[in-house]
């Protein structure tokens, strides 16, 4: 009887830990998938986040947070070069601004910043402008936490409402948790890669500053939409300010400081009134803002529209470097950052110096165009397409034109308003 009780229980014991370790192992297994099921080891923001995750502790005195607006416009490495300053940039195409609070949490856990720069590009969205992409490029890079767990939370929430396509984003919510649920369809359709296996977790080598293709091409824009008007904000923009700015005051009350910025783009008509209203709300606040979107600043920071962008919404990297020129000799003057240059520790600084040097040491394509005998060459791209010499002077010629016929409406709407304000005033 003894005997065959022992010989039970062990058998009992074995199956225990057979089970056990099947459940482990499942565990570690669907781990595994949900890592290698995810946004690509290729993707650019995936990369940055990477990168910031593997950064020292303590070793970032500026955090730059925004769009796409950020991370095509501060050159980091460029920054630090020239005066020491340690500036990195988490930023993703399109990312909304109510995720802003929980970044700032996330960027807590291992860094101190003295500094945080906020983009304001994305206060022109509304609710239903926002896209499936626009979440998970934030919130699919964010390691697992209740900071994570609070993202998806405000996200979902924000998104109540919404006519686009996220509005019945609380019906498939669960696979922004479990990545596998949304990516398994990705080796179907052979948007793998080895790195994807061997979740070698490709990082951004620029301190969060995106290089891609476009970094080197020029394409001719029309300068920015400028206006003293003021417009409303969306009710989502609106909220996401309002939080953003709740969140400023705690970092002011721990001795940090906050900038706001506009970088310069092509404002379309209407936009900069949105803007306008928005920089009303951030100064009452009490927080400085730099608007670059006038032409006293793009005279300043020496923007040339027909050279210095890719496309309307942003710099290549002459443009870039201008930019970064600009804000760097800002930030050196109004704020007391130390400079780490020759510093044990941030070595990894230098290199990624170098890693934007030889990205861009063959300068902008000017491919295209041959000099008339003796003179210089001359390269313009227009949407993309190089232009010849007579193609250039008639696009001078349209250009001119436009921007006469811009003008001349701005002030027959201007005259109108006044005029309909004055018979207001009569009218009382």
């Amino acid at each position: 009887m003894d005997a065959n009780k022992q010989t039970k229980g062990k058998t009992v014991k074995k199956g225990l830990l057979c089970i056990i370790a099947f459940v482990i192992c499942a565990g570690l297994l669907f781990c595994y998938l949900n890592k290698v099921f995810s946004m690509g080891d290729a993707d650019a923001n995936r990369q940055t986040f990477k990168a910031f995750y593997a950064e020292a502790d303590d070793t970032i005195d500026v955090m730059y947070l925004g769009t796409s607006a950020s991370n095509r416009y501060f050159i980091n490495p460029l920054a630090y070069e020239e005066t020491g300053i340690t500036c990195f940039t988490v930023a993703t195409m399109g990312m909304p601004m109510f995720f802003v609070p929980d970044l700032v949490d996330e960027v807590q856990k291992s860094q101190d910043p003295q500094l945080y720069i906020i983009e304001m590009r994305w206060l022109l969205k509304n609710r239903d402008m926002i896209t499936d992409a626009h979440i998970r490029r934030v919130t699919d890079n964010l390691k697992y936490s209740h900071i994570k767990e609070h993202a998806l939370k405000i996200a979902f929430a924000e998104m109540d409402g919404s006519k686009g396509m996220l509005g019945d984003i609380g019906e498939y919510g669960l696979d922004y948790y479990i990545p596998i649920l949304k990516y398994h369809g990705r080796l179907a359709e052979g948007n793998m890669s080895p790195g994807d296996f061997k979740l070698t977790a490709t990082k951004n080598q620029t301190k969060g500053y995106v290089m891609s293709f476009n970094t080197t091409k020029q394409v001719n824009q029309f300068p920015g939409r400028v206006s003293e008007k003021r417009a409303e904000l969306s009710d989502i923009a609106e909220n996401a300010l309002s939080a953003t700015l709740d969140k400023c005051d705690e970092i002011t009350e721990n001795g940090d400081q906050v900038l706001f910025v506009l970088s310069p783009y092509c404002c379309l008509k209407g936009q900069k009134p949105m803007f306008n209203t928005a920089f009303d709300i951030v100064r009452e606040r009490g927080y400085p803002v730099l608007d670059f979107n006038t032409p006293e600043m793009y005279e300043e920071v020496g923007l040339d529209f027909d050279k210095d962008y890719y496309n309307s919404k942003h710099v290549n990297y002459i443009g870039a470097e201008k930019y970064t020129r600009y804000l760097t000799d800002y930030l050196t003057e109004h704020y007391d950052l130390p400079d780490h240059r020759g510093e044990s520790g941030y070595e990894s600084w230098d290199k990624a110096y170098e890693s934007y040097r030889e990205y861009v040491k063959n300068g902008i394509d000017t491919i295209g165009i041959k000099a008339e005998r003796g003179g210089p060459v001359t390269t313009v791209k227009y949407r993309g397409k190089v232009l010849n010499k007579k193609e250039i002077e008639k696009l001078e010629e349209e250009k001119e034109e436009i921007l006469q016929e811009r003008n001349a409406q701005d002030g027959i709407l201007e005259e109108a308003e006044q005029e309909s304000e004055k018979e207001q005033q009569n009218d009382e």
